[in-house]
């Protein structure tokens, strides 16, 4: 919110951010970022404060390595669930007898349970 300094580009803002903003060894990182939507709610890891602060730069430093494929994600998490699409893995299958479905995310298996209710 209160520094001016001007970068020439993305990855000498994420240096500086990190570097002079983020820092390192605190008890709680707060995003100072103007207008942000947490309104001063702490993290109480580092990390999870650099993954925050990829909403506001747009980062996507995880790059998918299929070939022709080149889609980028923000978190290692997203990119090694969007990985599961190359390889056809749908690690989540539907426990009811008969059911053949199963899929790549957990939530989708959630969504599909609903209609055996």
């Amino acid at each position: 919110k209160k520094c001016t300094l001007t970068c020439p580009n993305l990855k000498e803002l994420i240096r500086h951010v990190r570097d002079t903003h983020i820092g390192s060894g605190k008890g709680l990182y707060y995003c100072e970022w103007e207008n942000c939507t947490r309104d001063r709610k702490p993290f109480s890891k580092r990390h999870k404060m650099h993954n925050h602060f990829r909403t506001h730069t747009g980062e996507k430093p995880f790059l998918c390595d299929y070939p022709d494929c080149q889609k980028r994600f923000s978190r290692l998490d997203s990119l090694a669930t969007h990985s599961k699409i190359h390889s056809n893995v749908r690690p989540y299958a539907c426990p009811v007898p008969q059911c053949t479905k199963a899929y790549f995310h957990a939530r989708s298996l959630r969504k599909h349970q609903r209609t055996h209710d």
